[in-house]
């Protein structure tokens, strides 16, 4: 009698539980639905392959093919982890992960980069450059006389890249690097149609008299604090063969070239202006992994070092590689504990009767990945296998994500507590229209990209 009595009439039975059915209907589908955080705990790698750009969730190995086609390059992923920007034919283009949709972006572009997960700097060769918000759609110009490329972004909304003047005379085209600019990307002067715009390291244009200056920015530190510079020449023959490493300190807005190219020469930090040559540690923005070495051949004279940079902006340099080896493309773990690394045997080109045949036996040799524990000074061989291992990226303690070429052809293959898993086969890395290819080293950030 006591249920009888508190029991509710029919009708309102069915409408409570009809509640019931949306809210819990609405819950689920709170789940399901993706959302645009889901990528920021979830690694991926962006890659090209001959039919296309794709994407590689690496704890399940889901495979998604962000554009069909082919001509594509310089991938480049939001801070977030919610866009990837690129480059299809000469044009900017920029996928949208969750909804699974790409729109081109503009035309003829130079360089590009994420200031942060919905604003994007880029530059057309046209003068000036534009910041787009994916958000908003909104474009901002900054107009004047200069192009611009190689743009770095930083943090707070600040950004670095090349000034070019441009002219033309009757005997042809020219450009000159003004120097390297801080963007202050938060201030507009809607009026004018300018960013803050400063020159912070200026270039020198060639003379008769003179080789110009040619900076350009190798990568930012996490904090901002550092811009590291390669310090370059403005003739492309000899910075092929020998560039030097250079900072920027953005708070004391000091710079330093450690080889000083047009000074007294250091040859302890000569090397190759490659942006995969130089890695910045993650926990220590003062220590830093370089190849160093002159001469335009990854076949010899490759050595990775530690450096670590004192206060006054001297350096104390780590040797820790065999002499007879040669190495490339250095990182650190993500604890900032290790140095990964690829390493072989070197192969003098001057000792073989055919430059060709030195290539070819370098080549064929076993490359593999080793690390470098910077607390006990011990180096530990990762892989073994007679293939050309290369491009180590630390995606946790146990885990390492590497490139390696086989067979003429290039693969992405994780190691996991020993265990090795192709994640992508037949990956494009050395085309004509990548351009990476030269003298033995591939420029793998035209064709690769990592969000983990």
């Amino acid at each position: 009698m006591l249920f009888k009595k508190f029991s509710m009439p029919k009708y309102a039975i069915f409408l409570f539980a009809l509640v019931l059915v949306l809210i819990s209907g609405l819950a689920t589908g709170c789940h399901t639905l993706p959302t645009k955080g889901s990528a920021q705990n979830n690694a991926f790698v962006v890659y090209i392959k001959p039919d296309g750009l794709y994407l590689t969730y690496l704890d399940d190995n889901k495979n998604i093919k962000v554009h069909d086609g082919t001509e594509f390059r310089d991938p480049v992923i939001s801070k977030s982890g919610s866009y990837i920007a690129y480059t299809h034919g000469d044009s900017l283009f920029i996928f949208n992960i969750e909804k699974g949709k790409y729109e081109e972006i503009a035309k003829e572009v130079t360089s590009y980069d994420w200031i942060d997960d919905e604003n994007i700097v880029y530059s057309t060769n046209e003068t000036g450059f534009t910041k787009f918000n994916m958000a908003n759609r909104e474009k901002t110009n900054h107009i004047d006389e200069y192009h611009y490329s190689n743009f770095k972004a930083s943090k707070d909304g600040f950004a670095y890249g090349k000034q070019i003047f441009e002219w033309t005379t009757e005997e042809g085209d020219f450009a000159t690097n003004k120097g390297i600019v801080e963007i202050n990307l938060n201030e507009y002067n809607s009026t004018d149609k300018k960013f803050a715009v400063n020159i912070i390291i200026e270039g020198k244009k060639s003379t008769d008299d003179m080789i110009g200056y040619d900076p350009t920015i190798s990568s930012v530190s996490n904090d901002g604090k550092y811009i590291y510079i390669i310090e370059k020449s403005s003739s492309g023959s000899l910075s092929a063969d020998a560039a030097g490493i250079g900072l920027y300190d953005v708070e004391d807005k000091t710079h330093v070239d450690f080889t000083d190219i047009y000074g007294n020469e250091s040859e302890d930090l000569i090397v190759l202006p490659y942006e995969n040559n130089i890695a910045i540690n993650p926990r220590n923005n003062d220590m830093i992994s370089v190849i160093r070495g002159s001469g335009r051949e990854m076949l010899s004279n490759k050595e990775i070092v530690l450096l670590n940079i004192n206060e006054n902006k001297t350096y104390e340099m780590v040797n820790f590689m065999d002499k007879d080896m040669t190495a490339m493309t250095p990182s650190f773990t993500d604890d900032g504990t290790k140095i990964l690394f690829s390493a072989t045997k070197a192969v003098d080109p001057s000792k073989e009767n055919d430059y060709m045949k030195a290539v070819e036996k370098w080549e064929n040799q076993p490359h593999n990945i080793y690390e470098y524990d910077l607390k006990t000074a011990k180096i530990n061989k990762i892989t073994n296998e007679d293939c050309f291992d290369f491009m180590p990226i630390s995606l946790s303690d146990d885990a390492i994500l590497f490139i390696r070429r086989k067979d003429n052809s290039y693969n992405l293959v994780k190691i996991m507590d020993g265990k090795e898993k192709i994640i992508a086969d037949d990956i494009v890395l050395d085309s004509d229209y990548i351009s990476s290819a030269f003298y033995g080293h591939i420029k793998t950030e035209k064709a690769l990209a990592i969000f983990k």
